[in-house]
């Protein structure tokens, strides 16, 4: 730091010390009196007034002698530069956070200068001159000083702010997009504390996330002590600026925490963890809707009114707004859940169950999947679905291994025993460009003396936009090349997963069970997609297997609709591997494509009949003779449904109409009574 000509010698030397020891008559009580004086003159700036008056009576009279003190120190015989300076950006680090300009300073050290100056009359003029010069440097370095914190201030925002952009666009997904921004918020000086929350079916928020004294904050909530915060206007917790800015989609600053009455639920613990202001930032998805909700806390009163840390929290609203609506699909995992799972995790409390995959053709063992459970205290297992959306990047890495590791020990075992299988397992899409997977990976295949090709990777969905499609087709390409299986999971879920069937060369996809659990609701539709999926892939020459068979009726129809394999409970519940040879032994799989026992498996004959009808438009002659032939719909109705006379009635017509095309609006409207009457028999034996 370059001191002014000469400032260091008359602010800090030997002369400067005896001077200022003719002041050692100001005690307490006058250094009190030139603070008060100070602040009264100060507070005719509205600006200064707006942050005065957010003080309770407490801490304005806190203000007022910490003030008393400074001026002590200011005017100390024995006080040296490098003293003064760490005092003044201290100080000046504290202004800036809660809003105070440098211009303020100034004022403020006119008054201290006009009331010292007044002291100064009985001494000689040489000495009270000496004095008043001293002071003067004093006030000029210090004012310096405290605009220096200022910049750094700024500068470490500025930095916080670009760390947290680099985290949140990198993460993959939405626990270490929270991780990667409240580690960079938690060096913010001024902020204590922070939460993440989501909104539950009853309207409470949960809390997913937390930085410093956040997780106390969330103890109390958890423990009783204080309520969760609400949407609900109409309930105490949701009175206040988390319930209110939920509601508004808009930012609310609280400048004085501990005054306002709509804080009294959380008020006690407020005071004893120090919070002074806090903010609530509503997180927005693209419509301007309300999904999650930043409540922010800080020990210093105003400091989210401030310029800087105004633009600060539309800058987070904005850019947490855009990605976490794009990983928000996951289900919310209460913070005290999601350490749980990360615990037990640790611990090494994992099992791998087996679910078989076989072909819907001539009913052989095709893989099993390796489905990962936690299990915890109790002896309970935890799925999958509840932990997932709780574990980041690290996280998913280690349950990775520890699923590949006993998948491939039990896959050897199983074969002394005399059952010989491949084994499919899941992996993040971002994990295919992950260095340290590979290496898991083959090094865990090496242990086990297992060929890669016993190995299929079920890349997951993921918004395709967080990973390079460009390395993924190298490194898929290599891992193939390797022996190694790559199979699409959850195809239809997704925009990304169609890019990805476009893209990679996958050697099988498998149809999202979400689209089978659909037939329950909405059979046509459901079928529909699964019919078309199934083409799609085919022309792509890839194998589709579909999820989530939960009975015959869906067993028939994605047989019927061209399925290659099958996967649900309706074949085989997840399992250990010791109980996998039991149910290989007596696995039966008696599906007849061209004689469906079931209503959906004859809707989906008759979606595969209505599209052969669509393709011989161009070919009446042949069109008359189809019409004319024996179906799939047809030995359902003779076998199954012959006392339905009304089924009957449509299918006559349906044949009649046929005549005049498929595209036609007649054909359409029998067609679509056909599927109501099919769907109503499906209904009816559910």
């Amino acid at each position: 730091m370059i001191l002014p000509d000469g400032g260091s010698s008359v602010a800090y030397g030997p002369i400067a010390a005896s001077a200022l020891a003719d002041l050692a008559a100001l005690d307490e009580r006058a250094l009190a009196e030139i603070a008060a004086i100070t602040l009264a003159r100060v507070r005719r700036c509205d600006a200064v007034a707006d942050i005065l008056d957010r003080l309770s009576e407490e801490e304005f009279a806190r203000l007022h002698g910490r003030l008393a003190e400074y001026f002590a120190i200011l005017l100390e015989p024995g006080l040296d530069f490098q003293r003064h300076a760490e005092q003044a950006r201290r100080v000046g680090s504290v202004h800036a956070l809660v809003g105070l300009g440098p211009q303020w300073l100034a004022h403020a050290y006119s008054v201290v200068e006009e009331r010292i100056a007044e002291r100064l009359t009985d001494l000689p003029i040489e000495r009270a001159a000496i004095v008043e010069r001293t002071l003067h440097q004093r006030i000029l370095i210090d004012i310096r000083e405290q605009a220096e914190s200022y910049g750094t201030v700024g500068r470490s925002l500025t930095a916080t702010i670009t760390q947290i952009d680099r985290g949140i666009t990198a993460a993959a997904n939405l626990a270490d997009l929270l991780r990667g921004a409240f580690e960079a918020m938690a060096t913010i000086e001024g902020l204590l504390a922070g939460m993440f929350l989501r909104s539950d079916a009853s309207g409470e928020l949960q809390v997913e996330a937390t930085f410093g004294l956040g997780q106390r904050y969330h103890e109390a909530m958890e423990e009783g002590k204080i309520p969760k915060i609400h949407i609900d206007a109409e309930r105490p917790a949701g009175r206040g600026p988390g319930g209110r800015a939920w509601r508004s989609a808009e930012i609310v600053v609280a400048n004085a925490w501990m005054t306002g009455e709509d804080r009294t639920p959380w008020r006690a613990i407020s005071g004893e963890l120090g919070f002074r202001a806090g903010s609530a930032v509503p997180i927005l998805d693209e419509s301007g809707r309300t999904i999650a909700l930043l409540m922010l806390y800080s020990n210093f009163p105003g400091f989210f009114a401030s310029n800087r840390i105004e633009k600060f929290l539309i800058h987070l609203q904005l850019v947490l707004g855009r990605e976490v609506a794009r990983r928000i699909h996951s289900p919310i995992v209460p913070m005290v859940e999601s350490v749980g799972y990360r615990r037990l995790l640790d611990l090494q409390s994992v099992a791998v169950l087996y679910q078989p995959i076989v072909d819907l053709r001539d009913s052989s063992l095709v893989k099993v999947e390796a489905l990962a459970r936690l299990i915890d205290q109790r002896g309970a297992m935890i799925s999958a679905q509840r932990f997932l959306p709780a574990f980041g990047e690290s996280d998913l890495l280690q349950l990775f291994e520890a699923v590949l590791r006993t998948a491939c020990r039990d896959c050897t075992m199983l074969e002394r025993e005399g059952l010989r299988t491949n084994i499919a397992v899941n992996i993040p899409a971002p994990a295919l460009a992950d260095i340290r997977y590979r290496e898991v990976l083959f090094a865990i295949l090496n242990e086990n003396n297992l060929p890669p090709d016993r190995l299929t990777l079920e890349m997951l969905e993921t918004p395709e936009d967080v990973v390079d499609l460009t390395r993924h087709e190298q490194l898929i390409a290599q891992l193939r090349s390797d022996g190694i299986e790559i199979e699409q999971d959850d195809l239809g879920s997704a925009h990304s997963s169609l890019v990805r069937l476009d893209r990679y060369p996958f050697d099988g996809v498998k149809i999202d069970q979400a689209l089978v659990e659909g037939t329950q609701q909405h059979p046509q539709r459901a079928l529909e997609f699964i019919l078309h999926l199934t083409r799609l892939a085919h022309a792509l020459d890839i194998p589709v297997t579909v999820e989530g068979l939960e009975n015959r009726g869906t067993i028939e129809a994605a047989t019927i609709l061209g399925a290659d394999r099958g996967q649900g409970y309706g074949i085989a519940r997840p399992m250990p591997a010791e109980d996998l040879l039991r149910w290989h032994a007596d696995f039966q799989h008696d599906i007849d494509p061209q004689t469906p026992q079931t209503a959906l498996g004859a809707m989906a004959g008759f979606l595969l009949w209505d599209l052969q009808l669509s393709e011989l438009a161009r070919w009446p002659n042949m069109l008359a003779e189809f019409t004319r032939g024996d179906s799939v719909i047809e030995r359902y109705r003779r076998t199954h449904a012959a006392a339905d006379a009304r089924l009957e009635r449509l299918l006559a017509r349906t044949r009649a109409e046929a005549g005049y095309g498929a595209s036609h609006e007649r054909y359409r409207r029998a067609r679509e009574e056909v599927m109501k009457e099919l769907h109503e028999h499906w209904t009816s034996r559910q």
